[in-house]
């Protein structure tokens, strides 16, 4: 019998510094893509 695991992306998050603000962005680890097009202000 085999056993049926789903397998889900591992999405990391992303901080940097840019022009004095903190910003985030999702990365897709499993696939090496970008989830979010652009950097997100906090």
């Amino acid at each position: 019998m085999m056993d049926i695991m789903p397998l889900a992306d591992e999405i990391v998050m992303k901080f940097r510094t840019y022009n004095g603000k903190r910003q985030y962005r999702r990365w897709n680890a499993t696939k090496g893509v970008w989830v979010d097009p652009y950097w997100i202000d906090l």
